[in-house]
């Protein structure tokens, strides 16, 4: 009950805190950029960490400057191009200084360190700063739909499995999603997305169709799924069950966004397709 209790409060100041983020973003920009800074840093921290525990020597302080700059360019460009130009130097520079230390440290296998060291960078930092192209461009609605829409699917989908599932999804990676659990969190979560064409809170650029929802519903479901399979089996090839402790009774930064870092992408990819298309 303890624990119950414990992993509900810890879920709605995550929720609260995310959620403001998003909508106090055209007043109070900085809260969002030091908010998700700092899943950056901590979902880089979780990540090198769990390597470290399979004997992999990655360089965590270049990681977490590789990350948190690449998260920070967006808002670079608040400072006008010549900052920005200088800031897309840093991350070369941090990457040979890297190969410089590796040449010298000679622990562990050089290619397997330098790459779990970049992997954050990529794998963190770049969605979150897709977040941030799409709330600069005033997107509000729009990340907070792609939110809502990873948040709805992992829960139906989990109450769904539980009731209804029998076949395994991906059973040597996570044996608790169920191929039931993931086509009924699917179809039902397209619906209610669907209903974000008729509420107007939710009229955004280029999603002037009702199937430009469904599409945007599917494409995250789908990369969330594969995004949770990711993490799963990162952390079964490092051989810990969470990624860490930062959120009692959730895990890691990690698990809370495991499925954001594949839907994204996906989603952003989607947004600029239909803006291209509005203008031609």
């Amino acid at each position: 009950m303890k624990n119950l209790i414990l992993r509900t409060c810890t879920g709605i100041i995550f929720l609260a805190a995310v959620i403001s983020s998003f909508l106090l973003y055209d007043k109070v920009p900085a809260f969002f950029y030091l908010l998700f800074l700092f899943f950056t840093v901590v979902g880089t921290f979780e990540l090198t960490r769990m390597a470290e525990n399979i004997g992999i020597k990655s360089n965590m302080p270049i990681a977490l400057l590789m990350s948190a700059f690449v998260f920070s360019w967006p808002s670079f460009c608040y400072f006008g191009p010549l900052f920005l130009y200088i800031s897309l130097c840093i991350i070369p520079l941090l990457f040979v200084i890297l190969l410089f230390i590796e040449l010298f440290k000679n622990e562990g296998k050089q290619l397997t360190n330098v790459s779990v060291t970049c992997l954050p960078m990529l794998w963190v930092a770049v969605p979150f700063a897709m977040v941030e192209i799409m709330l600069s461009n005033g997107e509000i609605p729009l990340v907070l739909s792609i939110f809502i829409i990873i948040w709805l699917s992992d829960t139906l989908a989990y109450c769904s499995g539980r009731l209804f599932g029998k076949h395994k999804l991906f059973e040597r990676i996570s044996p608790k999603k169920t191929m039931e659990g993931f086509i009924i969190s699917m179809v039902l979560t397209a619906a209610i997305a669907l209903s974000f064409h008729w509420i107007p809170f939710f009229n955004v650029n280029g999603f002037t169709r009702p199937w430009h929802w469904c599409c945007l519903a599917l494409l995250v479901i789908l990369s969330g799924t594969f995004g949770d399979l990711a993490e799963s089996m990162f952390k079964r090839n490092c051989e810990v069950k969470d990624s860490g402790k930062i959120l009692p009774g959730h895990g890691g930064i990690l698990d809370r966004f495991d499925s954001s870092f594949f839907a994204i992408p996906m989603a952003f990819a989607f947004w600029m397709l239909l803006q291209l298309l509005s203008i031609y």
